[in-house]
């Protein structure tokens, strides 16, 4: 089962693209959430409206690892947020980043994006490729969606096969050349005798059954050598994860609500702060262990890792945090103005169906309905200012009746 497209929720991005730009030297990762959607007309589209950052394990600059109890705990993520959104929700797939090279996937992501599908069919891969300037110094952030598919492996076996064949064909058609090459000799020299022409029959008979050996000889070194050519190959299959292919996955973003219905499009982005914080408090307690010698710490070496450990926080509220807050500032103030002008939309709409239903129920005379809201103003206020029959006048408007 290969994936058509992805759909893929616009907090799901923000939170990737964040996770991305959070460090320049090192690769992060992260796990996704959603679902596969089958279509009547046999597309497979994977949804996705959940992101997992993982703290890392292995912090290097071409590579990231993580804990397979974070696959664990991620699984049980999943779990609480199918009780929370009423809907089937899994591990859905894995994004990380390139910062500084390409998008296009290594052949270590290759390897592991075919294991994830081992498991799971449907899995999806992203890697978001950052830090990137073009010609005129403009920054760019790339994108890529993609799968494995295998059978490549079989292939290569298949046309190594055929190879082999057509050379042992050509061996074996030596003989024939060497009676044509006699042929030609006889017709190109017509002062040859009889015996000169047994001679050379006979010669060229002995050259080729004293050559059969070798040719078989040939064969077993050429079988040998494509054995040991293939096992080379297949070592190497097995080494750089080149059995599989890598097969784009067209992919775009849409808003989280058209997924699923559910207040949870922002609680991975928060979460991320979060685990970025984790993440440098918990390299900071592994190097005052690895710095301890019988449970005691040099007084330098110490205040080299609390430094350390301030500036990275430093760093962090800097480049994550205080962008984040931004960010969602910037968010909340556009909603209110959206929402402002919805209400705005909204009070229009009632004020020019509202008075016509008004006049309708209210004036007993059609004849005398007045359209308009300042019609209607009038006529209410004209109205107040009057009085019945049945009110009680005072004296002095009595005296003057």
């Amino acid at each position: 089962m290969s994936l058509t497209c992805a759909k893929i929720s616009e907090e799901v991005w923000l939170t990737c693209v964040t996770h991305a730009l959070s460090t320049e030297t090192e690769e992060i990762m992260g796990l996704l959430f959603g679902d596969i959607e089958y279509s009547d007309d046999g597309q497979v589209v994977a949804l996705v409206w959940g992101a997992a950052p993982q703290t890392r394990s292995d912090r290097r600059k071409d590579r990231v690892e993580t804990n397979p109890e974070q696959l664990a705990a991620a699984s049980a993520q999943a779990e609480r947020l199918s009780a929370e959104t009423g809907k089937m929700t899994r591990v859905i797939g894995w994004y990380h980043s390139h910062p500084h090279i390409t998008v296009l996937p290594s052949h270590v992501d290759v390897r592991t994006q075919g294991m994830y599908q081992l498991l799971d069919a449907g899995f999806l891969g992203l890697i978001f490729s950052c830090f990137n300037e073009d010609s005129k110094k403009v920054g760019k952030i790339q994108a890529t969606a993609f799968q494995v598919s295998s059978g490549w492996q079989q292939n290569k076996l298949h046309n190594s096969f055929q190879q082999f064949t057509g050379n042992a064909q050509d061996l074996s058609s030596d003989s024939e050349k060497d009676a044509l090459r006699t042929a030609a000799l006889l017709s190109s020299s017509p002062h040859l005798n009889s015996v000169d022409v047994v001679n050379v029959g006979i010669l060229s008979t002995k050259e080729s059954i004293s050559s059969q050996p070798k040719v078989i000889d040939l064969e077993d070194h050429f079988l040998d050598a494509e054995g040991m050519q293939e096992a080379m190959h297949l070592s190497n299959l097995e080494m750089s994860g080149a059995e599989y292919m890598r097969r784009e996955v067209p992919f775009e973003v849409v808003p989280g609500h058209t997924l699923v219905k559910a207040n949870i499009h922002f609680s991975s982005f928060v979460s991320l702060q979060r685990m970025l914080f984790d993440e440098e408090q918990a390299a900071y307690n592994q190097s005052l262990a690895q710095s301890r010698r019988d449970d005691m710490i040099h007084p330098l070496t110490a205040i080299h890792h609390s430094a350390t450990y301030e500036a990275s926080l430093c760093k962090l509220m800097e480049y994550c945090l205080s962008p984040a807050l931004s960010s969602l500032w910037d968010r909340l103030e556009e909603n209110n103005i959206r929402l402002e002008a919805l209400k705005e939309e909204n009070m229009n709409l009632h004020l020019q169906t509202l008075p016509g239903g008004q006049s309708t129920r209210q004036s007993p005379h059609p004849s005398r309905r007045k359209t308009g809201s300042m019609s209607s103003e009038t006529t209410n206020s004209s109205s107040s200012g009057q009085k019945t029959a049945g009110d009680k006048l005072s004296p002095r408007e009595g005296r003057r009746k």
